[in-house]
């Protein structure tokens, strides 16, 4: 069960497990919006309804920085290969260093791409000038905030599209 985390103006900012959900509400952070009416969670003292939308009691810092990880340079590149141009299902994406590790190349936005499997495999350690690959784009940091877009999964709660604009939805 997961639960809908809102700002104090009622703007979605994140998608949260039961327990850090929890966490929030007992320790006085957020209060409830509404609750799941079926499922309760019991202390030695108190019964809870599991929460299905939390608002936040304080303010809500965004990140400004965009954090590297191998999600958001798959959102950046939209799941498709940089090479053979061809969108694949993440389990069949990989990272491709430009400038390869083994050559001093870095681990980060201007130097990691979205890459298949069979490509990667292809490119090896060499540079993009010992092959006949072409990048489709140069890499470099989004600009977006990944934590504005919200992974919904047909287990989530109907009642949340009413909270959550549709821009903000991820595949």
């Amino acid at each position: 069960m997961r639960t809908l985390v809102l700002d104090n103006s009622f703007y979605p900012v994140s998608i949260v497990n039961w327990q850090k959900a929890m966490i929030l509400l007992v320790t006085g952070r957020a209060t409830v919006v509404k609750s799941y009416e079926e499922v309760f969670i019991r202390s030695i003292r108190d019964e809870y309804n599991l929460p299905q939308i939390l608002k936040l009691m304080g303010t809500f810092k965004r990140h400004i920085e965009v954090k590297f990880s191998r999600f958001n340079v798959y959102w950046r590149d939209k799941w498709t290969c940089q090479y053979c141009n061809e969108r694949y299902p993440k389990d069949q994406l990989t990272f491709d260093h430009v400038m390869p590790r083994c050559r001093g190349g870095e681990t980060d936005w201007s130097n990691v791409v979205t890459c298949c499997k069979d490509c990667n495999c292809k490119k090896g350690g060499r540079l993009l000038k010992d092959t006949n690959f072409k990048l489709k784009k140069e890499p470099k940091k989004p600009r977006w905030v990944p934590q504005m877009h919200l992974r919904i999964t047909e287990d989530d709660p109907e009642d949340w599209t009413h909270w959550i604009p549709e821009k903000l939805y991820a595949c």
